[in-house]
């Protein structure tokens, strides 16, 4: 891997121990796939480097990918997917794809008309659909 990449991955296995070895190897670029046990329907978890200094996770779910801006920002939204205090929402407007966001648990989703919202969780015990 290239020195970023390098120092990315040692600083989630510092934090996260367990993560280590999951990533794929022999490439140039951080790549992680980190199996759901739930079989939920946000599906699997990724972490990618990129050509660009980039970090990227996304999980199995269609329009999760995001940018993190840093290895802190990555390390809360694993801990807060793993644990189910933090979800991903993606919203549509007539079944086309219309947003993606992350909330904490207990965090009200601020609806607008006209958009539904998908709810996905880790375990897939907090999953829900909101229509506003």
């Amino acid at each position: 891997m290239n020195d970023f990449s390098i120092k990315i991955y040692n600083q989630i296995i510092e934090v996260i121990p367990s993560l280590e070895g999951l990533q794929k190897k022999d490439t140039n670029l951080l790549e992680f796939h980190i199996e759901n046990e739930y079989k939920a329907e946000i599906g699997d978890f990724f972490i990618q480097t990129s050509e660009e200094n980039e970090i990227w996770i996304k999980t199995s779910h269609s329009y999760t990918t995001y940018k993190v801006d840093s290895v802190e920002e990555l390390l809360y939204i694993l801990e807060g997917l793993f644990f189910n205090e933090l979800f991903w929402v993606v919203s549509y407007e007539d079944n086309d794809w219309d947003d993606t966001f992350l909330v904490l648990k207990e965090q009200d989703i601020k609806t607008e008309e006209g958009i539904s919202y998908k709810v996905l969780s880790w375990n897939g015990k907090d999953d829900r659909f909101i229509t506003a």
